[in-house]
């Protein structure tokens, strides 16, 4: 019993004393130190000093443990705050002496050494043990015997490029097992080994970040040398330096700019390029003019240009160049996008009366209603609804029954030209209607802005549905041109009465020649002429001008002034009197009814969904006088303003029959004026209508289409389509979209009309009216466009201040 209790109690005591060995000799957390892989290295120097540098020492990734056995960690986490920063004890033993220090880095210079020469280098780091005193862990010993050899300086040259640097170098007299490439380091000014290779030339490729070498800072160049480096025992010995390659960040640099362009959020975009060559950089827009410079960026590592919120749908090229000192050009690239879709700040009009609510929700608190017609700014979307500001309170209008203008919504998916808007092109097929053609219709008033921009509005669902379109003709290479889209009703009601109080005229037209016959000038208009009496006429205002007297008179008031001399000159016996007009002053022709070869259309009112006539009470309008003919000349006298060319006189003496607009327009009756302009009410009014054409996106040609758009004459009939009109036609039509019978330029879309369930429509035209808003912040425009700025505006009874480029102050 007693042997027992002896032999466990020594177990006890052996157990104790390697518990307290092992506290003694471990410390968490620290590991056995070991060095790197690689040779001691001595680097020769001309004015004899060496650099000596050897691997680096690192805590492994087994940490000690009480039974000498270890565990697994992380090499970082083993070298954490429980030890000390490795040191490096170094025994340098030469012929001149014995050296030994206490080095914190692998590198060190050596002021006075010979050759050959002994070294000796160990890692110590320290902690404290579980007894909490410190303790020193050493790393197995690295050792080289360096023998002495008699190395030379290579003479170096260095060619840039691109994205590399070319290294070459002779060496006389010597051959050297291989050579060694170093770069110095910025971040402590010290030579590093970047590569090595037994021939006398390398390349070395030159990264931003990470490689081989990096590329420099514009304040600090690329330095590289080149030593000869014989291979020992656990060593390399390398000669001394090469020339010192100096080479600038720009040397470095290629021609590619890699320009691209980012979208950060809606309609937000960034321009970055990589720097290249060069000494500036110009960033360039395109319009119409050709490239614009938009501004200059001096050097930089990395260029970001933020081009802001851009216009829905609008089309961009931008251009980097770079150039050098003298202005040279190095290289150039481009970017060219179409901004994403979206009716952010866009301007939209209710195209009737509209609720005002306080959310996105019919059932939610009403705010009043807005009259058709306001010009609005569009806050936010959602679902159906639009976010609108209206006399100072915030709400939300359905956004099916606001039309929204084109060229901030589709933007440069198509393309623009309002003529009603400054020189309408309505003519009775080449022949000019006094009060319309080249005259701003009545209605379109406000339709081109002060910047010669136009406004378009067309109802929203409509203008999703031509987006798709413009989209699938551009892929084909064309675009959509629109020449009208919201027709006010005023507009209609004039367009269609004018015309038809001149049906029975014979109707103007053009001459290409001068009052003496001579041509006229590429840049001069043709001059319009009465083909009954020769005379000038005014499209303006749709009088003759007497070519003796220059006075101006209708031609009703001509007929009647020449038959009262004709009277007069009867009851003095020089002739007879002529038949009386009729007791209006008017020559009617009776109307011809429609021939059986030709289809009779449909008239735009019932076409484009007008309402029935009956529904509005209408006058019906008065044909306008019809004047007699000129007496006929005497025989052998060319009569002045005689026929046009081409039409010859009966050859019985009796003057020639001049066709009239009715004619022209109806083909004698197989159509009618309501083919073409509605008498009372048309899609248009109701802001689902468009008339427009193709051109060609490269160039911006139209193209040919059977008749000019806007030709009121059955020359625009869409039975003559050809290829062209055919192919608008398949674009339009594919949305859900439908034509016009007699007009090849007129599409509609009844669809949302029904949908929406779309009955009235806006009488008084639009305009820009009223508040905008940006990024920036809110503005104040007038009627044409033109911005309030550096005054003070007074908008439903509040005074605003607004700054110099028209945003209200806060």
């Amino acid at each position: 019993m007693t042997r027992k209790i002896i032999l466990a109690g020594a177990a006890a005591f052996a157990l104790a004393a390697l518990a307290l060995t092992a506290a003694y000799f471990y410390i968490p957390g620290g590991a056995r130190l070991v060095f790197g892989e690689g040779d001691i290295r001595i680097c020769l120097n001309a004015d004899g000093t060496a650099e000596l540098d050897w691997p680096e020492a690192r805590p492994s990734s087994r940490t000690e443990t009480q039974d000498g056995g270890g565990e697994d960690a992380p090499a970082g986490e083993a070298a954490g705050t429980r030890i000390t920063p490795v040191l490096y004890d170094l025994e340098l033993t030469s012929e001149s002496g014995h050296t030994q220090k206490l080095e914190n880095h692998p590198h060190i210079l050596l002021e006075n050494y010979t050759l050959p020469m002994t070294i000796r280098i160990q890692a110590v780091a320290e902690g404290k043990n579980l007894l909490g005193l410190f303790r020193r862990l050493h790393s197995q010993e690295l050792m080289a015997e360096v023998r002495f050899t008699d190395l030379k300086a290579p003479e170096a040259v260095g060619t840039p490029g691109p994205g590399a640097l070319s290294l070459s170098w002779k060496l006389s007299g010597q051959v050297p097992g291989f050579y060694k490439i170093f770069s110095l380091d910025q971040a402590d000014g010290v030579f590093r080994q970047v590569a090595s290779t037994s021939a006398k030339q390398i390349s070395l490729d030159v990264y931003k970040e990470g490689g081989t070498l990096v590329l420099p800072s514009y304040e600090h160049p690329l330095e590289v040398l080149v030593r000869v480096a014989v291979q020992g025992e656990g060593y390399v010995l390398c000669g001394p330096a090469s020339n010192l390659i100096r080479v600038e960040r720009q040397d470095l640099l290629g021609d590619d700019l890699n320009l691209v362009c980012r979208e950060t959020e809606p309609r937000v975009y960034t321009l970055e390029w990589d720097e290249t060559r060069g000494e500036r950089y110009e960033l360039q827009e395109w319009d119409k003019e050709g490239w614009t410079l938009l501004d200059t960026l001096e050097l930089a590592e990395h260029f970001q240009y933020d081009l802001g919120r851009l216009g829905s749908g609008s089309h961009h090229r931008f251009q980097v160049v770079s150039k050098s000192v003298n202005g040279a050009v190095l290289s150039s690239e481009e970017a060219e996008f179409s901004v994403s879709i979206d009716p952010l700040y866009a301007t939209i009009w209710p195209i009737i009366e509209q609720p005002f609510y306080e959310k996105a929700d019919k059932s939610s608190s009403s705010l009043g209603k807005i009259p058709g017609g306001t010009a609005l700014c569009v806050l936010e979307e959602s679902g159906d609804w639009f976010q609108v500001r209206y006399k100072d309170q915030y709400g939300w209008v359905d956004s099916r029954f606001c039309m929204i203008n084109l060229p901030e919504y589709v933007g440069d998916h198509c393309s623009y030209d309002i003529t009603n808007s400054y020189r309408s092109i309505f003519k009775v097929h080449e022949n000019p209607i006094a009060l319309i053609t080249d005259q701003a219709v009545q209605g379109f008033e406000h339709i081109q802005e002060a910047d010669g921009e136009f406004l378009v509005p067309y109802l929203y669902p409509c203008a999703k549905k031509l987006l798709s379109a413009a989209q699938a003709a551009e892929k084909d290479g064309y675009r959509l041109k629109i020449y009208e889209a919201f027709r006010p009703n005023e507009a209609t009601r004039f367009l269609y009465d004018t015309t038809a109080g001149q049906l029975e005229l014979a109707a103007l037209v053009y001459s290409y020649e001068d009052a003496e016959g001579a041509p006229l000038g590429q840049d001069e208009d043709p001059r319009v002429l009465d083909p009954v009496t020769g005379w000038e006429a005014g499209l303006e205002d749709g009088l003759l001008i007497d070519p003796e007297t220059g006075e101006k008179i209708s031609r009703e008031d001509l007929a009647l002034r020449e038959a009262e001399e004709a009277e007069e000159a009867a009851q003095e016996g020089q002739g007879e009197a002529p038949a009386a007009p009729d007791p209006d002053g008017q020559s009617m022709m009776p109307a011809p009814q429609p021939g059986d070869d030709f289809p009779f259309f449909t008239l735009p009112e019932e076409g484009e969904g007008g309402l029935d006539p009956a529904e509005v009470p209408q006058p019906e309008p008065q044909p306008a006088p019809q004047p007699d003919l000129p007496p006929e000349p005497p025989e052998g006298e060319p009569q002045e303003g005689g026929p046009p060319e081409g039409e010859a006189q009966d050859g019985d003496g009796e003057e020639p029959e001049y066709e009239t607009y009715f004619q022209i327009m109806t083909n004698n009756g197989r159509f009618s004026l309501g083919s073409f302009l509605a008498r009372v009410t048309s899609a248009h009014n109701r802001g689902i209508a468009l008339d427009l054409t193709l051109e060609k996106i490269d160039g911006g040609e139209e193209l040919e289409m059977q008749s000019a758009i806007h030709d009121l004459s059955w020359y625009s009939a869409a039975y003559l389509n050809n290829d062209n009109a055919k192919l608008l036609e398949k674009y339009m039509t594919a949305t859900g979209m439908r034509g016009l019978s007699s007009e090849w330029w007129h599409f509609q879309d009844d669809e949302t009309r029904e949908a929406i369930g779309l009955t009235s429509y806006l009488f008084k035209g639009v305009n820009m009216g009223g508040w905008t808003k940006d990024d920036r912040g809110w503005r104040y425009r007038d009627a044409d466009g033109t911005i309030y700025k550096n005054t003070t505006v007074t908008v439903d009874g509040k005074r605003y201040t607004v700054d110099a480029d028209g945003y209200v102050r806060q």
